[in-house]
């Protein structure tokens, strides 16, 4: 508004058919931000007769309390990973290739890559898993204060993930 950016993501919300629950324009990453939108989901799902969400991904552990507390059904059959300590970590696949790019011949020939497993008539289906990454610049009391422009870049397809470092700041 008037040159000030408002909002600073989307925060969106997808059941296990990626049909879209929450759609909400935040204006920080802070949980105060979408935790009425939280709230009118479970509700919704109530007076509906559906199902409460028992598993829910994000990206930032910090969720997992907030998230808990949005919805007491993630907490209902959960065995404590301290349970299975014994198990070998979990590790990415032998035939799962990973692959650094940086420039932007390099990037782009990497999605012309996915593009390129499309049927010739473009009637078909890629899948790809997506995510981004970027800085936050936090105040001395611990509040999000901005945040830089997106850093990196994967997408995971097939056997390949792609990581995209499409943005250097400049160090000071």
């Amino acid at each position: 508004m008037n040159g000030v950016q408002i909002f600073c993501g989307l925060l969106t919300v997808t059941n296990e058919k990626g049909e879209i629950r929450v759609c909400a324009l935040v204006a920080t990453k802070a949980h105060s931000q979408f935790e009425l939108a939280l709230k009118k989901m479970r509700e919704s799902l109530e007076l509906y007769g559906h199902s409460q969400p028992s598993i829910f991904y994000t990206d930032n552990m910090a969720d997992k309390a907030f998230l808990e507390a949005s919805f007491p059904s993630l907490r209902e059959n959960v065995v404590p990973v301290e349970k299975y300590s014994n198990l070998e970590p979990i590790s990415r696949p032998p035939n799962v290739a990973v692959y650094v790019k940086n420039s932007s011949v390099a990037i782009d020939d990497a999605i012309r890559s996915i593009m390129d497993s499309l049927p010739e008539d473009g009637a078909g289906t890629i899948y790809v898993g997506f995510d981004t990454e970027w800085n936050v610049n936090v105040s001395e009391r611990g509040f999000i204060t901005g945040r830089g422009q997106t850093g990196i870049i994967q997408i995971a397809h097939e056997n390949v993930v792609y990581i995209f470092q499409v943005y250097t700041p400049l160090s000071s």
